[in-house]
């Protein structure tokens, strides 16, 4: 029980034995504890996995689903070992699938795993005659040419956050001239805007409407003339306020001609622009990037850990977040909702969100009664003989780096001075 209940809280082995010593306390020995995670622990959470995965599809046939897909690296950039493909159900966020890649399983190229990561878990929907009609992701480029090669029935909508967060890094270029800081009051509400539009507009013709209008706002011209007499002719907002008084200055076609036109450049960028149609579903990968956050408690990035029990600390992280999904809120005593406050220091702005009741795990004791079934069950014991499972990264290379590494002494004695110690 001790063995599980390390791998369940997100534990990791060695910091509790530390702990262990320190309380004077007798546990079992990493070597029990490791040949236990190997026989037992591993091949147990993989089958309770699978379970609740089955449960979890078997819910949606019959159903055209929105689903969301997103990868995780171990660590940032072309350093990274692992990756985990999540892809989640957009309404429900059920995870529907879940594949963690191991670079050596990519040709130990780090940026293809994402890429594959992708094609595995689609595929995983496919063979479980799952019926997608939509997939939100980033804006992978390797992702997009899946879909268009492979799925081109299905559409593929991208993260609206991640186009707001480039939008507002190329507006933020443009102001650093100083001629343009007058714009920097303006910058947030042009993000937004271009949240709003999305929203908005059903087809790319009503988005470039609402979304130029932008540069009509900011001259303090709410209603215009259009060139080809089709589209929206004005702002969407109520009327404002003349005797308001103003935080952010109007802009002046003749004064600030020069800034207008760096603006415009961005406001409607070609390239910007044909990615527009990616964005009008308004859809957004956040939740995942929640769920990424969860994988930390069970998968911290500051410890190593095989390929077998990186996944499976992964799935952990997924029958989870499945089992709790659906938590009621917390209420007090009146019956009104709890939230609970956090502050932003990037936005420097409060903001709140509802409270959910505790989590209860009561997955764990069906996961440990198949585990002593297994004990039971197995005549050998942790005393037998284990071969790498079918799949395992480990199979096409023992060690990440691209050629055998040389002995230990023959790097020791590389590294020796010439000079003779005293």
């Amino acid at each position: 029980m001790f063995a599980l209940s390390t791998l369940t809280s997100g534990n990791n082995f060695g910091k509790l034995a530390l702990w262990a010593k320190h309380m004077n306390f007798k546990i079992m020995s990493s070597t029990s504890f490791h040949k236990m995670q190997r026989t037992y622990l591993i091949s147990t959470v993989d089958e309770y996995w699978e379970k609740q995965q089955r449960e979890v599809l078997s819910s949606f046939e019959g159903h055209k689903l929105i689903v969301m897909g997103d990868g995780r690296n171990d660590s940032p950039g072309h350093s990274a070992q692992y990756c985990s493909y999540t892809m989640m159900e957009y309404d429900s966020k059920k995870i529907l699938t879940l594949r963690t890649l191991d670079k050596r399983s990519t040709d130990r190229k780090s940026t293809n795993m994402e890429k594959v990561g992708f094609e595995q878990a689609i595929q995983k929907l496919t063979d479980n005659n799952i019926a997608v009609e939509e997939v939100v992701t980033d804006a992978h480029l390797g992702i997009g040419s899946i879909m268009k090669k492979k799925y081109p029935e299905i559409k593929h909508s991208h993260d609206i956050w991640h186009a707001a967060k480039n939008l507002g890094k190329r507006l933020g270029k443009i102001v650093k001239k100083k001629a343009n800081q007058i714009l920097i009051p303006w910058l947030k509400d042009i993000v937004n805007h271009f949240w709003f539009a999305c929203s908005k507009a059903d087809s790319y013709e009503e988005f470039l409407s609402i979304w130029r209008g932008v540069l009509h706002h900011i001259t303090n011209k709410h209603e215009w003339i259009l060139s080809q007499g089709t589209g929206i002719n004005g702002c969407l907002h109520d009327p404002l306020d003349e005797n308001e008084v103003r935080e952010k200055p109007w802009l002046s076609t003749s004064d600030h001609a020069r800034v207008l036109q760096d603006l415009s450049a961005v406001i409607l960028d070609k390239r910007f622009l044909s990615k527009v149609s990616y964005y009008l579903n308004y859809r957004t990968t956040a939740d995942i990037e929640v769920f990424h956050q969860l994988i930390l408690m069970y998968c911290a990035k500051r410890f190593a850990y095989t390929p077998p029990v990186y996944r499976i600390r992964n799935l952990l992280a997924a029958i989870d977040h499945n089992y709790h999904s659906n938590r009621p809120l917390k209420t007090n005593k009146d019956g009104e909702i709890r939230y609970h406050r956090c502050y932003n220091k990037k936005s420097k702005r409060w903001s709140v969100f509802p409270e959910k009741v505790a989590k209860t795990y009561g997955y764990v004791p069906e996961i440990a009664e198949m585990l002593y079934k297994k004990r039971i069950k197995d005549k050998v014991g942790m005393g037998k003989k284990m071969v790498l499972e079918e799949g395992d990264p480990r199979r096409l290379a023992k060690h990440l780096a691209p050629e055998s590494p040389p002995s230990t002494s023959a790097i020791v004695q590389a590294k020796q001075t010439r000079f003779k110690r005293k």
